[in-house]
């Protein structure tokens, strides 16, 4: 820039030979000096902003090692539960559940001993996914963070102790109670939807008692489908092919209605198919009359708990504003599976 100046400077002073007056000649120079300033001026803020911008962090990661701490110190007083698993593509669905013994510069993780724990886990790359309770009464706020093992350490014969790096930064996941997943038809392997009449319910019922040996046919038809769309903890969306507007009034698919759901979900720990059985209402309902589709916005009402012992009646138990726990509980470990398949 001095060069700059050096060539303005003599430029200017140039105009003094034309018989310009001096008062002239010195006002020119100090508009051009002002002029050169501030398009160095702006020159300079705008790499300052460009390079915030190429090193920005994402809005939903913490840095601040005080926080970071803090955060981890209330998961340790709650004994928040931590999901471990491997990065390594080859073990994408292995997923182990530890809990928080000590924050002391690394995380120091205690684990069952499940036989496979052994020296080979040094210096491998791990996800973690907790929560911890946030100030509304209730709910709980999610996080996620990579790390790698540094020690792996026997604790008598039924835990070990895994220390972690501390993490540079966690990212705080979707709330639980906003989460709403459209899960892939390999984690679910039967749903449908029936009319909440007596019949209808005899069926839903011999489903739950059958173990989902008997399954009740779709009400489009032989070649009909349902579909999950996507699915929280309050609720769940269906798209019913072969349902056009004459055959939903046939079954008076209407908005309010209540209807019976059924849902076989593949479970994420070792359960196999677990079968479960609502009553739910219509909240949102389309017809595609070009298709013949129907989609349907549904919110759970009621949940079947069983059979009462003496009576052997069927026991339901109304759904809360918080949604159904289990439902809530799959939504949660379907995101936490897509979210790592995603990142791998």
């Amino acid at each position: 820039m001095a060069v700059d100046q050096e060539f303005l400077y003599k430029t200017l002073r140039g105009f003094g030979d034309t018989g310009l007056p001096q008062q002239t000649v010195t006002m020119l120079i100090i508009v051009g000096f002002g002029i050169v300033a501030i398009a160095a001026a702006v020159l300079w803020y705008n790499n300052r902003e460009l390079k915030k911008r190429l090193n920005a962090t994402p809005t939903s990661w913490i840095t601040g090692k005080k926080q970071l701490e803090k955060i981890f110190e209330t998961a340790l007083v709650y004994r928040s539960k931590i999901d471990l698993s491997f990065y390594a593509k080859s073990e994408k669905r292995r997923t182990i559940a530890c809990s928080i013994e000590d924050i002391d510069g690394h995380l120091k993780l205690e684990i069952p001993s499940n036989g496979s724990i052994g020296k080979s886990w040094l210096g491998r790359e791990v996800n973690g996914f907790f929560h911890i309770p946030s100030k509304q009464a209730g709910m709980v706020i999610f996080y996620n963070f990579n790390s790698v093992i540094t020690e792996v350490k026997a604790k008598g014969s039924q835990y070990y102790n895994l220390t972690l790096d501390f993490p540079d930064h966690i990212e705080q996941t979707q709330k639980r109670e906003f989460l709403r997943v459209s899960p892939p038809t390999r984690h679910y392997d039967y749903v449908n939807i029936i009319p909440d009449t007596k019949q209808g319910m005899a069926a839903g019922l011999k489903f739950i008692s059958t173990n989902g040996e008997y399954t009740p046919g779709y009400m489009g038809g032989k070649d009909s489908n349902v579909i999950l769309a996507d699915i929280s903890g309050g609720g769940l969306s269906l798209e019913l092919t072969h349902m056009n507007s004459k055959r939903a009034a046939r079954f008076k698919l209407n908005k309010g209605q209540n209807f019976l759901v059924m849902l076989s979900l593949v479970d994420f720990g070792n359960k196999g198919i677990v079968r479960h059985l609502f009553i739910a209402k219509i909240r949102r309902l389309f017809i595609d009359p070009a298709q013949s589709h129907a989609q349907l916005g549904l919110s759970f009402e009621f949940q079947f708990m069983g059979f009462d012992e003496e009576t052997k009646k069927p026991k339901w138990e109304m759904v809360s504003q918080n949604g159904c726990p289990a439902m809530d509980d799959w939504t949660y470990n379907l995101y936490l599976e897509l979210y790592r398949e995603g990142n791998e």
